[in-house]
């Protein structure tokens, strides 16, 4: 018994490992993309990538109908293939609707948003959303396949391509459009899972009785999983549309930096901590081995200490380095990361371990608090904007929003993990 735990241990490690390594690889020539990319784009233009990368985020996390999260699920491989072809056929539903309702709504949202500039760039959203929404579904089906140095390697692929795209494009005077370009042009660079020996399309086609079975088996997950995912995206892009609609686009260009630069790094351990514990959580509940509230606190534990030191250096010297790195124009992006550090700690530690409740099926609970978290993280900018606050304080608010959410979301699944190991223990043989 000890020979097999310490052989999941090293799996385990093994896989984040992978993960990482990919993901440090790609997503560090982002970051060191970032001081020739803030010299060949301007804070408005940063200001357009911001909205952009927001609203077809949004769409995105919509596109899927949340049933990539239902992916590791089925004990058969023949039902998450069908789960994962009905997944494409929503965000191909998605990407259409989204190209039709630019005609109507690309003008006057980019107006109301403060990027007038939006509606020449519409054509690229519903693409985007594409990309975005496929790149989902095969994240979630290589984590099931427990793909971890594929996942690296798409990582990787993704990272060299978005930085290529956008350099390249700033280069020759492209404009706005060269950063918009390449938040696309990576996840294409990205798709994974595909083609693999365990790909995607190396699966038998399961029919279409078997995709529509899937759809109502798992149909709690667009019903209330897809609201409560939609809500947690929202309550990260709403309030950076909020801050370009009341502070215009060069405010937002700059805290959409100080995102990109702080959130980066942390999504990158993140991201690969939350694609094993997914996996490994999912593999536990299949076995029913009692063991899922130990993993939840001991992931989050592991990511307080990995998160604690960047957070200090950020709070004591953001300013000062990212005027270092970026130039003296990004320096109030520097102010916005010394009063999101925390925010940022919470983020990372949490949201890893946040899969819990869709691996219970308890989206009835994500849902409430994606809406509560929303209501929070909307609400500061939104007041500070009609009470003509400064922006540090719109800022300082969304941070105490986040803190507050994140920490109402680790009890909940604590108390869930808990309350699932219980029924194990005492389940028959």
């Amino acid at each position: 018994m000890t020979g097999t735990r310490s052989a999941r241990a090293a799996s385990v490690s093994g896989g984040l490992a992978s993960i990482v390594s990919g993901s440090v690889a790609g997503q560090g020539v982002v970051i060191v993309g970032y001081p020739l990319l803030t010299r060949l784009y301007d804070p408005s233009e940063f200001g357009l990538l911001t909205v952009f990368t927001s609203i077809v985020g949004i769409l995105a996390v919509l596109s899927t109908a949340s049933l990539e999260t239902a992916i590791p699920i089925p004990g058969e491989d023949r039902e998450a293939t069908a789960v994962a072809w009905a997944g494409i056929g929503f965000v191909g539903l998605t990407a259409l609707g989204t190209g039709a309702l630019g005609w109507v709504v690309a003008a006057p949202l980019g107006r109301l948003l403060g990027v007038p500039a939006l509606a020449g760039f519409w054509w690229l959203v519903p693409l985007t959303v594409l990309a975005l929404g496929i790149y989902q579904l095969l994240s979630d089906w290589m984590v099931r396949e427990r793909s971890y140095r594929a996942l690296g390697r798409r990582n990787l692929f993704q990272g060299v391509g978005q930085v290529a795209t956008q350099a390249a494009l700033g280069c020759v005077g492209a404009g706005a459009g060269g950063l918009l370009l390449g938040l696309g042009a990576g996840r294409l660079c990205a798709m994974g899972g595909l083609l693999s020996q365990r790909g995607l399309l190396r699966q038998p086609w399961p029919g279409l009785a078997p995709v529509r079975a899937a759809v109502r088996r798992f149909r709690r997950f667009p019903l209330l999983a897809a609201p409560s995912t939609l809500l947690n995206s929202a309550g990260l892009d709403v309030p950076m549309l909020l801050i370009s609609a009341v502070y215009g686009d060069a405010r937002a260009g700059l805290l959409g930096l100080t995102v990109r630069v702080v959130g980066t790094p942390s999504a990158i351990i993140g991201q690969a901590a939350y694609q094993v514990f997914t996996g490994e959580s999912g593999a536990r509940l299949r076995h029913a081995n009692g063991q899922l509230g130990a993993s939840v606190r001991g992931a989050a534990l592991r990511l307080c200490a990995v998160g604690l030191l960047p957070a200090a250096v950020l709070v004591a010297a953001g300013p000062q380095l990212f005027g270092l790195v970026f130039g003296q124009r990004w320096v109030e992006a520097g102010d916005y990361a010394r009063l999101l550090a925390v925010a940022y700690l919470a983020q990372f530690v949490v949201t890893p371990v946040g899969s819990t409740l869709a691996l219970l099926e308890r989206q009835g609970q994500q849902l409430g608090w994606a809406a509560l978290r929303l209501t929070l993280t909307a609400g500061c900018p939104l007041v500070c904007g009609i009470v003509h606050a400064p922006i540090e304080t719109a800022v300082a608010g969304l941070c105490c929003a986040h803190v507050l959410s994140y920490l109402l979301l680790y009890a909940m699944c604590v108390r869930a993990a808990d309350a699932s190991d219980r029924t194990d223990r005492v389940r028959p043989g």
